[in-house]
Order: C-alpha cells, then structure tokens, then sequence
C-alpha cells in the first residue's frame, strides 16, 4: 500500500501530525500506546496490513501524539498530561470535520479513550480497549501492574538501550529472534521519539490512573486481551470489564501484545461485528462461515430491513448474496439470534404498528404495504405478535 498522506492540525504553536485512510463506514481513531511514527508504521509489514484491513471498513484515522514521531516536540518541562492530549484529539477531530466517532485505545492509549468516553460522551460513539489497562503501577488498592521499583528498572534499561531493539521480547514475543523484525522495530523507536521524551513519555505513562472514569463511561465498550500478553497482564483487562457497564470482553490466546502480530480470525470478526452494530460476535459455532460469509450476512439483514415490502424467500437472498442456502438459514440464526424469516416478520409487524397510529390507512393498505399479499394472514399474525387484531390494536392506541 502507498504510504497515506500525512496532515498537520495546530494546537497552538503545537503542529499535530496524522493520517486518514479508508473512505466507507465511520470513523475509527486508533489512540496509539507509548510512542509512534505515523509514516515508519508503514514500513512494518504486519503492522501495514492490520491498517489497512482497519481501514477497509472504517475511516481511520492515526496520528502521532505531540512529543511522538512527525508531531512537534516538546520541552521534557512540557510534556501533555491526558487532558492536554484530550484536547489535541478534539483538534485534529475538527481539522477533519469529525463531530463523533469510533475509539480505538490500544496499550497507554487505552487511559486516554476512557477519559475521552467519561468526558466527553458527544464525541463517542462505540470505544475498543486492547491490551490495556486503567493503572499501570501495582499498589495496595490495585493488585495488577509493575511495581514502582520494577518501572525504574525498565526505564533506565530503555534509557540506555535506547536504539536497539528494546521491548519486542514484551511486543512481540512470536518474532523477537527474527533479525529483519529487530531492525524494523529499532528503527520504528528511533524515529518516534528521542531517548530522552521516551523516558519522559514511559514515566508519565506509568502515572496514569483513570479509575475514577470508568463509572462514567457509557458508550458501547468492548474490552480485547491475550491472556499471556507479556507486557500488559490479563487482569487489567479484567478489571476494566468489571467497572465499565455492559461492556464486552473477549479473550484469546497468544502472548504478543501488539495486536498485529500472531492477529487471530476471532479477533477479526470480533472488532468488525462490534464496530458494526456494538455487539461483539463470539461465537466458535459460526467457524464454518469464512470472514467474509459473516460480513455478507451483515448485508443480507441490511437489505432486509430495507426490502422488508417485498416478497422475500431465502433461496432468493441467498442467489441475490451469492451463499448458500444453508449459510444463510444457519448463519443468521447463529449471528443475529433470530431466523431470516422471523427477523423479516418482526420488521413488517413493527412498521405495522406505528402505520396503525393514523387513521386513514385501511389494514388492507397496512397489509400490503408492509409485504402481505393477504389482510387475514396479517391480523394473524399481528394478533400472534401483540396479542390484540389490528382493529383492536388500532382502536386501544386512539382511546390512549
């Protein structure tokens, strides 16, 4: 893939730079972990290709925080605490025209899109946590983490490593001893940050706690972890699906913690579903659907919900969607918790009910503008429905 323009928004004297990629669906702002280059992370062939499928649904956006990569940098007496970083995503929103969008926090930018969401709820609408955490040091009140001891450690390791190849043991276990991958990943850290603002970013990110946001959020969430990520434990992830309401969690197996590495087929489906209707699809019963099986059968209930008047059979659909009879019929039964024809049926009695509130139309009319060729198959099957005929349902709404 040719490398993605790169854009500048301002934030004061402060030049923010980003990347947009991809132009259907809405969008998706990928807040990034520790440090990055927006335009190096296309010379990493892994990471090249978990954008690109990103942004083959969605309109992504990645940019590099202010201190990080092609943005400004900034004093070591200077660096932005998360309301300052909160602030220079609402400007690169609007250097773009974005009023709301989907959030995606990986690692370190996990905090940030949870303050986002508890402070900001007009700006998202569906939020993804992968691999991340609300708190970062272990201490009495918070069992999971490093210990501050053990974060001094790390720090000065980075500080004086700094150039090598340091973390893709943690990263990216699968591929540490790979040579072609060291050089890449050196070079990705050399040009995302100096020594001395990785050191600065590593100890700010280690203060983080957002703990007291995570009452706050109420936009759709769902949480993603390995359970043997090397960097960042299972049990943070765990506590963030313990404390954000309804979210979702969906576990899966692997140590790397960068997510485009060792990516998996249920990790793939599991965000494409969730960004699609804020259900996340775990379900090993639908293995024998390909990806792009499930994907049409997204289409296929799209198509329904606008063609619902129509005479619809599922060997017609499925003709129309080029699958098989039995991947529709199972597939969306599996996917949607409700058969083709049932889902069809309550869309037709529920556009029923709501034509029923006006007067003038005769449920004859009503019958067939919603797809019955027959008025008494309707009154039975409303009556099923809602208990009461159409007459009767009709007259109980007009005495309200």
């Amino acid at each position: 893939m040719t490398t993605p323009i790169t854009k500048y928004a301002s934030s004061g004297s402060i030049k923010l730079a980003y990347q947009q990629i991809g132009d259907v669906g809405d969008y998706l702002i990928l807040i990034p972990g520790w440090v990055t280059n927006i335009e190096e992370s296309w010379n990493i062939p892994q990471l090249s290709a978990w954008l690109t499928y990103l942004a083959s649904f969605t309109r992504l956006v990645i940019f590099d925080k202010r201190g990080t990569g092609l943005s400004d940098n900034v004093s070591q007496q200077n660096l932005p605490n998360i309301e300052q970083r909160a602030e220079d995503l609402k400007i690169i929103m609007k250097s773009i025209g974005i009023e709301k969008a989907n959030f995606m926090g990986l690692s370190e930018g996990g905090p940030l899109s949870i303050y986002l969401a508890a402070s900001f709820p007009e700006m998202v609408n569906r939020l993804i946590l992968v691999g991340s955490f609300p708190k970062w040091i272990k201490t009495s009140d918070y069992p999971y983490g490093k210990t501050r001891a053990q974060h001094d450690k790390i720090k000065a390791y980075i500080f004086k490593h700094w150039g090598e190849p340091i973390g893709l043991n943690l990263m990216a276990p699968s591929i540490k001893d790979n040579t072609i991958a060291q050089e890449q990943w050196a070079r990705f850290l050399r040009r995302s940050a100096s020594p001395s603002n990785a050191k600065v970013l590593y100890e700010m990110n280690i203060e983080i706690d957002v703990r007291n946001y995570l009452k706050d959020v109420v936009a759709p969430t769902l949480i993603m972890h390995r359970l043997e990520d090397a960097l960042i434990e299972f049990g943070h992830s765990k506590y963030l699906h313990e404390h954000i309401a309804d979210s979702q969690l969906i576990t899966s197996n692997g140590k790397d913690h960068l997510p485009w590495f060792s990516v998996k087929r249920k990790e793939v489906i599991t965000i494409q579903t969730f960004l699609k209707d804020g259900k996340a699809i775990d379900n090993p019963k639908l293995d024998f659907l390909t990806i792009e099986d499930i994907f049409i059968l997204y289409d296929i209930k799209d198509y329904v919900q606008n063609h619902f008047h129509e005479d619809l059979k599922i060997k017609d659909l499925a003709r129309l969607f080029g699958l098989n009879e039995y991947k529709v019929k199972r597939g969306f039964k599996l996917l949607f918790d409700t058969p083709v024809i049932s889902y069809l049926t309550d869309i037709r009695l529920d556009k029923a009910s709501k034509l029923l509130m006006g007067p003038k139309e005769t449920i004859e009319s009503i019958a067939e503008q919603v797809g019955y060729e027959h008025a008494n198959n309707f009154s039975v099957a409303f009556k099923r429905k809602f208990g009461l005929s159409p007459s009767k349902y009709r007259s109980d709404i007009t005495n309200i």
